[in-house]
């Protein structure tokens, strides 16, 4: 299993201070009715929310799911991810918005030579705005895609943002898991450009809880959960009720003590 730093140390927080993270359960596959994700009570691994950036490398830095689902169209996905995708797909056509994946599940070397040619083309500043580094990147644990319309308009382009189809993502997509990472005007957090079309899964407990809380990155809603989950793990100090004496004096005073006749 992969983990970054920041990983590690929320797993240790959240184990030690005994704090169940929600995440989806995937129904099947084949679930093309649109069903959002169905919540699990207790999910002990905080996996899913895992903070993968330029600072938060992934360790090791070539890591490979240990298991990968169809997502659709031959793109791949954890299996979760995958399968809520298909949902969201389905979904979001019974609403007139015909979708496709564009990428989903890019393994070290795929995203290495992504990279290298984006920095061929553009230069190392422009790319490194654009696409991750090698063992920094969401695509590589599985967990996230790049959706589109299916005419191919405003492909992997802020425009699609402002479609209709584009809309509803953004405004449905936490009911099966997913966040649209990379918000307009956040670039300074997240370390990307707007990118609307751009989705991680996080199953649909914390995707849900994200958008109440109105953490509009997952750099600010991971740095939530390991304030929670380290104010949880401090330990609590127990008042219990004073004792009927006090220690230090007899339960009765010697009349003497009063300066009574004995």
């Amino acid at each position: 299993m992969y983990r970054t730093r920041a990983a590690l140390a929320l797993a240790a927080l959240l184990a030690a201070a005994l704090l169940p993270v929600p995440a989806a359960v995937a129904g099947p596959v084949d679930d093309a009715a649109g069903t959002p994700a169905q919540e699990s009570s207790l999910v002990a691994d905080p996996s899913l929310v895992v903070l993968v950036n330029a600072l938060h490398p992934l360790e090791p830095l070539d890591y490979e799911p240990a298991r990968l689902a169809d997502a659709g169209s031959g793109h791949r996905m954890v299996p979760e991810a995958a399968a809520s995708l298909r949902r969201l797909l389905a979904a979001a056509a019974g609403a007139g918005h015909a979708l496709r994946i564009e990428s989903a599940y890019r393994s070290y070397a795929q995203q290495e030579a992504l990279y290298a040619g984006y920095t061929r083309r553009y230069g190392a500043a422009y790319a490194a705005q654009i696409s991750a580094r090698p063992g920094t990147s969401e695509h590589q644990t599985g967990l996230a895609a790049d959706i589109g319309l299916a005419s191919g308009e405003c492909s992997l382009l802020a425009c699609f943002g402002d479609t209709a189809a584009g809309q509803w993502v953004a405004a449905h997509a936490a009911e099966y898991g997913f966040v649209v990472r990379y918000p307009e005007g956040l670039e300074q957090v997240t370390g990307f450009r707007y990118e609307p079309w751009h989705l991680r899964f996080l199953g649909a407990g914390p995707a849900q809880e994200m958008a109440a809380l109105g953490d509009e990155t997952l750099e600010a809603y991971t740095e939530r959960l390991e304030r929670r989950a380290a104010a949880a793990a401090r330990p609590r100090h127990v008042l219990r009720p004073a004792p009927e004496h006090p220690p230090w004096y007899p339960a009765t005073f010697p009349r003497w003590a009063l300066g009574l006749p004995a």
